[in-house]
């Protein structure tokens, strides 16, 4: 059997070379033209710690006293995903000198927590990333929580510094899909109820957190986001024998 090419074959590989050849040239021209068409991809841009080394604490017996309020964020995503942090563009500082936040965490076990100073990045323009599990000692621990079992409050200027408390902004896990509610994370302090007074609205019911252990805080207060304010406050009123406590005001900036 003569099993040599052809010159008919030869010709029909030729072209059919020729034809993948321009196809191939047809569509990298296109894909190259679809993708200068696109929208650049936006990235945050990243806090950073102020003084190493990272401050944080894991102990064998619980904290249980602290703040009332030791979470400020939106709902869902994991800590594995580590921070973001949702500063408006009113937190630059005009001076020259470096705006700062205060980052603090705490597990509803009250086993864990963390006190940090971060430098806020220039452009503020997207969400800025916190690296939080990056600098842990204790990643391991703190991924294994449930998402509602660590708060995340973060509050203008440097940590201890006067007036650190009154300013906050919301965060959330960078894995998270916010959908306009969030939650402030509460310490009732043994409360029979706690109501969670909106800006506009009725009082929100505050509920049980989902994590198994709530020792440091174990409420979950959800609220939705009000459109088109930069500035808002929510008041917490405690509740017990049916007798009213004292109310505790959290003002809160939005990007």
């Amino acid at each position: 059997m003569d099993c040599a090419p052809t010159v008919e074959a030869m010709v029909i590989d030729v072209m059919n070379d020729r034809m993948k050849s321009r196809m191939l040239g047809t569509f990298t021209a296109v894909c190259s033209l679809f993708l200068t068409t696109l929208p650049a991809v936006s990235i945050a841009e990243e806090a950073k710690l102020k003084s190493e080394p990272f401050k944080e604490s894991l102990r064998t017996e619980a904290n249980t006293g602290g703040a009332r309020v030791v979470g400020l964020q939106f709902l869902g995503g994991t800590a594995a995903a580590d921070l973001f942090a949702m500063i408006p563009q009113s937190w630059k500082r005009q001076d020259g000198e470096q705006a700062t936040i205060c980052v603090r965490t705490n597990s509803s076990d009250g086993l864990y927590d963390s006190e940090n100073t971060y430098i806020v990045p220039d452009d503020l323009s997207e969400p800025v990333a916190v690296p939080h599990i990056d600098k842990s000692l204790h990643t391991d621990r703190i991924i294994q929580l449930h998402p509602e079992a660590l708060g995340i409050r973060i509050t203008r200027d440097e940590c201890g510094s006067e007036g650190s408390d009154n300013l906050n902004v919301l965060a959330r896990w960078r894995d998270a899909a916010p959908d306009g509610n969030f939650a402030i994370f509460v310490n009732s302090f043994d409360a029979d109820r706690l109501v969670a007074y909106p800006p506009v609205g009725p009082g929100v019911e505050c509920e049980p957190i989902r994590a198994e252990i709530s020792v440091a805080f174990d409420k979950r207060c959800e609220l939705t986001l009000p459109a088109n304010v930069s500035r808002f406050k929510v008041e917490l009123q405690p509740v017990k024998n049916r007798r009213k406590g004292r109310i505790e005001t959290i003002i809160i900036e939005v990007r």
